[in-house]
């Protein structure tokens, strides 16, 4: 699939690949065979509920309408739940090895998901000029991704850029940099991402640029190795973070 390249808020480049079309077809199917099964175990459920339709069973009869609604919303809602609580992922997504994430390279935010999510219905429905749109544009995005500003990488080559920057530290830590909060959640967020994926990768260029780009940000002139800035930073961050 090709590389995408995305400028995130720092001004460093992070490169993705795009999820392939198979990943994503896959996926789709175990999503479907998980809705498919929990729509076939409760109708069964509200099946036992459905008695014959004398005088005094028309109580229940009357809110049946209702506890298919309770029972069927859970799917109806599986795909908002699942890539708002599992960082982009659904269970098939994360069986395929792929993600949604944000068009600038962070995490996909709630309103970005929900407009995916009511999209996904026009998708399904007019199966033709999402194909379409999947195949022509350059970030390979259906049309709730269009609309949404998010596409779907595959997680198999890349880092998780959305791994959270908060951990423990001790009551007596001492914060290096204190003016590390001029810096946001997200971009912090885009530093952990970058230095995993650094460090995995033994990208000494992407850790030089990072470690440049937060100093210019910072003001900090003073110089330590690259790997050990960038974790000192988001240790302060996280310290001073957990201060106010």
């Amino acid at each position: 699939m090709e590389k995408i390249t995305v400028q995130t808020s720092l001004n460093i480049e992070l490169e993705f690949e795009s999820a392939p079309f198979h990943k994503r077809f896959f996926a789709m199917i175990i999503d479907w065979f998980i809705i498919g099964a929990y729509f076939y175990i409760t109708s069964k459920i509200i099946d036992s509920f459905n008695t014959d339709s004398t005088s005094e069973n028309l109580p229940l009869l009357y809110n049946l309408s209702g506890l298919q609604m309770i029972f069927y919303l859970p799917a109806l809602l599986y795909h908002l739940v699942c890539e708002s609580l599992m960082n982009g992922q659904s269970l098939g997504k994360k069986a395929c090895q792929v993600r949604v994430i944000s068009d600038n390279g962070g995490r996909a935010a709630f309103h970005q998901l929900v407009l995916r999510w009511l999209l996904r219905f026009v998708d399904i429905t007019f199966v033709l000029p999402g194909l379409i749109s999947y195949m022509s544009t350059k970030k390979n995005q259906r049309l709730g991704d269009l609309a949404a500003g998010t596409m779907v990488i595959d997680t198999k080559l890349t880092s998780d850029l959305n791994e959270t920057v908060f951990f423990e530290l001790g009551d007596d830590y001492k914060p290096r940099y204190t003016n590390v909060l001029r810096l946001s959640d997200r971009d912090m967020n885009l530093v952990k991402g970058v230095l995993d994926a650094a460090v995995k990768q033994n990208n000494t260029a992407l850790l030089y640029r990072t470690t440049a780009k937060i100093r210019e940000v910072l003001g900090i002139q003073e110089y330590e190795d690259d790997v050990t800035f960038l974790e000192t930073i988001l240790k302060d961050y996280n310290y001073l973070s957990n201060q106010n």
